[in-house]
């Protein structure tokens, strides 16, 4: 018969209890949470992805393609780096502080809403689209609505409320996708997908408000702070413009040249591809570098093996993964949209190779930054702007457009190089790690392939 503990626990009870409690513990971890907030947002999209490529034409993702880097290019062109502004600053937490961060973003916001107004068609008559011009004024509506959230949404990562914060995040992302769906069988146009844009920034901009403590902000412009902010910003905005000229030419360039439903087939694809971007990047920023600071400041001998030792097994997991889809992007495609949009899968072939060479690129440059050279990321940058200026250019003069694909798709390759050289001049290089990681690349490709060769027939 069982008997209670003198202190009225059954035995075991606080043994149990404790498993819980480190069980809890361990998946409120920063790290934890975000690798599984950035699986449960991709496997989102994914599903987004399978019911809007069912409900809308090819057409509709062209033009979302296009409307998207619009957005993007006049937002970063401003960026002020408000976030990593408001976690760094010592009087972050003050009303005063808060509240000028908070006015300044407004503004921008208003600005950035009048800019889009204002250049409407001239920007869709440039793309030789001057249908877009409606489109593109409206879609301004966007940055009022994000402006108008609470500062709460960067003090959240001040104060580590990871957590909460995801969930916001992932909470938002259900709505938009469920309100961009419903419109999207009653409208069956881009009007859906900005439709739903809003819906998800409306109900987290409320919720900036509502899940936190001490939310309400008002307008306020304290000199102090504004000088602290231009300070700091001037530096950002540089780095923000090269990062642009990266990311953003390729979409430019081919949204010119493209018909708008091929141009739809490569903005899919770049959105499959970039599922397993969003990972290594984050593994590498949240995970790798603050043991790789860690280690550096301990003072360890054998730093490098004890880097390759860090990213070693995900990392092996990370290549072969992303090594299938590259093999079997075809299946994947097939899988996820209607036959309409068999054409992605060889623009995400293509783009998945720089997905493939993210993690060891983005491991090189942390622990590179983590042992003081600090000017990998700017040298980076300057590589890949050259060899998307050089590579671009000579690709499409000689394939056209699959040549400027072909340009971005190995972009992350020259980078990549570029760290391993340096790696090498400090000791931190070890070649056979880095040729494992292409080997294991390599053969998740080839699985993959074959997968998809078995596969494929039987989706008919």
């Amino acid at each position: 018969m069982n008997e209670r503990t003198a202190g009225g626990a059954w035995p075991g009870s606080s043994a149990r209890h404790g498993f819980w409690l480190r069980l809890r513990d361990f998946a409120a971890r920063d790290t934890n949470v975000v690798i599984v907030s950035v699986i449960l947002n991709n496997l989102l999209r994914a599903i987004s992805g399978m019911v809007l490529t069912r409900l809308l034409v090819p057409e509709v993702f062209g033009i979302s393609g296009v409307i998207a880097s619009v957005q993007f290019t006049v937002a970063l062109a401003t960026d002020l780096g408000f976030q990593a502004f408001v976690v760094r600053q010592e009087n972050g937490d003050e009303r005063r502080f808060l509240d000028t961060v908070w006015t300044v973003a407004l503004i921008r916001s208003l600005l950035l809403a009048l800019t889009l107004a204002i250049l409407a068609v001239p920007l869709a008559q440039a793309f030789g689209k001057p249908g877009l011009a409606p489109l593109i004024a409206a879609s301004g509506l966007t940055f009022l609505v994000e402006g108008l959230s609470s500062t709460s949404l960067l003090t959240a990562l001040r104060q580590r409320l990871i957590l909460r914060l995801s969930a916001l995040e992932l909470i938002a992302l259900v709505v938009q996708i469920a309100t961009s769906a419903a419109l999207a069988w009653a409208w069956g146009n881009y009007w859906a997908i900005l439709g739903g844009i809003l819906a998800g920034s409306a109900l987290k901009a409320a919720l900036s408000y509502g899940l936190f403590d001490n939310a309400r902000r008002r307008f306020r412009l304290d000199r102090p702070t504004l000088k602290a902010l231009w300070a700091f910003s001037r530096y950002v905005t540089g780095s923000s413009l090269i990062f642009l000229l990266i990311s953003q030419v390729d979409k430019f360039v081919l949204a010119k040249l493209m018909p708008l439903d091929q141009f739809g087939f490569y903005i899919l694809a770049g959105n499959l591809a970039s599922a397993p971007l969003s990972f290594a990047a984050n593994y590498a920023s949240r995970v790798l570098y603050p043991a790789y600071a860690q280690l550096w400041r301990d003072g360890v001998k054998d730093l490098r093996d004890q880097f390759y030792g860090k990213r070693r097994l995900p990392g092996l997991l990370y290549g072969c993964a992303t090594g299938g889809i590259i093999g079997s992007a075809p299946l994947i495609v097939g899988i996820l949209y209607d036959p309409r949009y068999a054409a992605a899968s060889g623009y995400l072939q293509i783009l998945c190779i720089s997905s493939l060479l993210a993690l060891p690129s983005n491991a090189a440059n942390e622990a590179l930054t983590a042992t003081g050279r600090i000017s990998a990321t700017l040298e980076a940058s300057v590589v890949k702007l050259i060899w998307l200026t050089v590579a671009g250019i000579s690709g499409y003069l000689v394939w056209g457009q699959f040549g400027l694909v072909l340009a971005v798709g190995l972009m992350e390759a020259p980078a990549l190089g570029m760290k391993w050289l340096r790696m090498h001049l400090v000791g931190l290089l070890d070649l056979r790690e880095e040729l494992l990681f292409l080997a294991v690349g390599l053969a998740g490709a080839l699985c993959g392939r074959i997968v998809s060769g078995v596969l494929s027939p039987l989706l008919g």
